[in-house]
């Protein structure tokens, strides 16, 4: 595991905003091409001062010039500005050999040349941030549309705390609606109970609407201290009339990937996540900084900082990378450089990268309105402990055979039962996407259709026979979309009934 620089330092939330914490996260991801390998065709410019530094640099940062094209050539100060209209800030980075993993005070960005994820909790005005992103891939990495746009959430706990357009599911599809085209909206799941949203639009060569880019370029800075604007004219909310956000202040710190030699092949993206709520008070207690306790917190306002002695075991980083050792979280992701962050009093995040592949970790653990969420598009097939190490570095035959459903479906249920075990939960929602390369006609009149069946009798087997024992599924279902499947389940403990 990656070691932090020196100066790192344990931040402390500045609650300025009272009240429960909301743990559920928006999540977007946009795709600005189908690939990297697109974005290299493209020849697109380099005009991000990280590209030119590398270029200039005799360090272990020019290793990486030749990757830094696309979004990853954006420098840190720019995505700062971008991630001050989503109310966050950068904690630190991981800088892969193929993503960089920033791990934020509300959570995560994944940032690849071609595609960008955002990943955010409490209430952070996430969708706010688009525009200024769009701007961003627009003006410095030369891209001229969008391919394509996911974004979900699970139901909020605290759906009044919420900003902006996310106080209500159809204003933020609205908001949605006047960026993207030929776009689906979902409700997933039961309408009187848990559910989860879901806006995607279809891959293409460009589903952003004709004033889309334009609009983000020609607005004036929402924020004096912003270099990049963030609002189109005809959305009516801005960042600047919202309250201080809960967040972080804290020197960055940037984590060197530790894989090494060539890049492998890309696999299908298989995306795990759980989303788990009622987590036991044994499984709460493990993420409260040493300082504190579930009854006996530190405020958010105290001074900590590394010299103080409440932090005399190590800064935030250090007692975050060994808790994630302790709780068998680095276990579940062999090979993968990780950033850990244990928040005081409470809290924890991590981050992972492994090749172009990532994981990411969040973890609310008061009691009341207690949460976690587990990601990961890992090669799952690789992960299960019955898989030798020569299949873990190359992967396994995939979903396109008999063995492979079965190996990556034994994979999955290890993991989740690992995930279980962790965090203890009450209730979850499990969703996983699995891309179809098999999405044409051709393709199903070739045995497509019947490597998507195997796909799916896969899917369907998320709990092992003896987690099933534990927990009673109450509701499934399976959605084919353009260019992916998705199986969402729900379950609870069987002493809910």
């Amino acid at each position: 595991m990656a070691g932090l620089h020196q100066d790192a330092t344990v931040t402390v939330v500045d609650d300025s905003s009272p009240g429960p914490f909301e743990g559920p996260e928006k999540l977007l991801e946009i795709w600005f091409a189908p690939s990297e390998e697109d974005v290299l065709r493209r020849n697109l410019p380099l005009k991000g001062g990280r590209a030119a530094a590398a270029s200039s640099s005799t360090s272990a940062a020019a290793a990486h010039r030749d990757r830094w094209v696309g979004l990853r050539q954006v420098e840190k100060s720019v995505w700062d500005g971008m991630l001050d209209e989503v109310c966050c800030k950068v904690l630190s980075v991981i800088e892969g050999e193929e993503v960089d993993a920033y791990l934020l005070s509300e959570s995560s960005m994944f940032v690849w040349p071609h595609k960008i994820i955002l990943k955010t909790c409490g209430t952070t005005t996430l969708l706010l941030g688009i525009p200024t992103l769009l701007r961003i891939a627009s003006e410095t990495c030369g891209f001229q549309g969008v391919w394509r746009c996911f974004y979900s959430r699970k139901t909020f706990m605290f759906p009044e705390r919420q900003k902006g357009p996310h106080k209500d599911w159809s204003a933020e599809m609205s908001f949605l609606d006047k960026l993207f085209e030929n776009s689906s909206a979902y409700t997933v799941g039961r309408m009187n109970g848990d559910h989860w949203l879901l806006y995607v639009t279809p891959p293409r060569d460009d589903v952003l609407l004709p004033h889309a880019m334009e609009s983000s370029a020609a607005l004036a800075p929402a924020n004096p201290h912003t270099d990049l604007s963030t609002l189109s004219a005809s959305l009516s909310t801005t960042p600047s009339a919202f309250p201080t956000p809960r967040r972080q202040h804290s020197s960055t710190a940037i984590i060197p990937s530790t894989s090494s030699g060539p890049r492998a092949p890309s696999r299908p993206d298989q995306t795990l996540e759980i989303l788990m709520t009622g987590l036991s008070p044994r499984a709460c207690q493990k993420f409260y900084h040493p300082s504190s306790t579930p009854s006996a917190p530190i405020p958010y306002t105290s001074p900590l900082y590394p010299t103080d002695p409440l932090v005399i075991d190590g800064d935030a980083h250090h007692l975050g990378s060994k808790l994630s050792d302790d709780l068998g979280l680095t276990a579940l992701l062999p090979g993968a450089t990780i950033d850990s962050f244990l928040f005081a009093p409470c809290g924890f995040s991590q981050n992972a990268v492994r090749g172009d592949r990532y994981a990411t970790v969040h973890v609310t653990p008061e009691e009341a309105y207690s949460y976690a969420s587990f990601e990961c598009n890992f090669d799952f097939g690789g992960l299960a402990s019955s898989v030798d190490a020569k299949d873990q570095d190359e992967g396994v035959a995939g979903l396109d055979t008999i063995e492979g459903v079965r190996r990556t479906t034994e994979s999955l249920q290890e993991l989740v039962e690992r995930v279980l075990e962790i965090f203890e939960p009450a209730k979850m929602t499990i969703t996983l996407f699995v891309s179809d390369e098999d999405d044409d006609a051709e393709s199903i009149n070739e045995g497509g259709s019947d490597k998507r069946a195997r796909t799916h009798e896969g899917m369907k087997q998320l709990l092992s026979p003896e987690l099933a024992e534990k927990y009673e599924r109450v509701d499934r279902i399976l959605y084919v979309l353009e260019g992916y499947s998705l199986v969402y389940q729900v379950f609870q403990t069987r002493q809910q009934r």
